[in-house]
């Protein structure tokens, strides 16, 4: 059960449309939603050399930074008030440096945390640490909402679940099993890879879902050399409203160097998506 929304919220222009979601959420699954507002602070001199020319600088700017985090959080509270559910807010004031930590802490007493697709070219480093900290420090899902007006996008009748082999996709239908059980239509995909297109996993997965209640169908998308990109044609095709998938089944470093499934969903999903690691 989905009873526990986090929604990220830093008072910049994403707010509103994370904010959207996690509301349909919560109605949807008559969940409670807690706004989380990350308030980074100005980081001290670099050096004690630095400290006596800086201190009142740093001062100035602490000020600054405190009257500005007072008027972000009761405009975030004048907003979430609007909510017709149950809904907090808890400030976390903290360096840049320390984000990943508490947030991986607070995503960890939530069900699902609600953020916005973190890379984009204009903002390559959005709130990256944010997603990254929940994926790796929470075992919860992330739904990532995608840059599409909120009002435009799909109902959740139709699922698309990427599935391979891998503990990543097999946390992912766990952490979806809400959303599976209200689904229409469940639909199993896999990218053929070359190899034989008897794929009695993806059978075991459609009677492990069978026995939670939801009906699901296998599908194989053909062969992909961008897996993320058949993921999407497919969401297309098949009018899903939201794609369920492990993330980070590579490190990192690889993702990012040589291109992933991760990178692709968490940069140009079409659709909201659900990642687990």
């Amino acid at each position: 059960m989905i009873k526990e929304i986090l929604v990220h919220l830093d008072g910049g222009d994403d707010d509103e449309s994370r904010i959207l979601h996690a509301d349909h959420l919560a109605i949807v699954h008559q969940a409670h939603v807690r706004g989380l507002y990350i308030n980074i602070l100005p980081e001290p001199p670099e050096s004690i050399s630095h400290y006596a020319v800086s201190r009142s600088l740093l001062s100035q700017h602490l000020d600054e930074a405190k009257t500005q985090c007072r008027l972000v959080e009761h405009a975030l509270e004048q907003r979430l008030a609007k909510l017709a559910g149950p809904h907090d807010l808890h400030r976390i004031d903290c360096r840049a440096a320390n984000v990943q930590g508490l947030v991986a802490t607070e995503a960890r007493m939530a069900d699902l945390l609600v953020v916005r697709t973190p890379y984009r070219v204009a903002e390559p480093n959005r709130a990256s640490d944010v997603v990254e900290a929940a994926l790796f420090g929470s075992g919860r899902g992330v739904f990532v909402i995608p840059e599409e007006d909120p009002s435009r996008l799909r109902p959740f009748d139709t699922v698309l679940v990427a599935w391979k082999d891998s503990r990543e996709a097999a946390n992912a239908v766990a952490q979806a099993m809400p959303f599976l059980r209200r689904a229409g239509q469940v639909i199993i995909a896999t990218i053929d890879n070359g190899g034989s297109r008897d794929t009695p996993g993806d059978r075991k997965l459609a009677r492990y879902l069978e026995r939670h209640g939801v009906a699901a169908e296998n599908r194989r998308l053909g062969k992909w050399d961008n897996i993320a990109a058949g993921l999407f044609n497919e969401a297309e095709l098949s009018g899903a409203g939201l794609i369920v998938a492990g993330a980070y089944g590579h490190s990192r470093l690889r993702e990012w160097a040589l291109g992933g499934v991760t990178r692709d969903i968490l940069t140009k999903t079409p659709v909201p998506a659900l990642l687990a690691h």
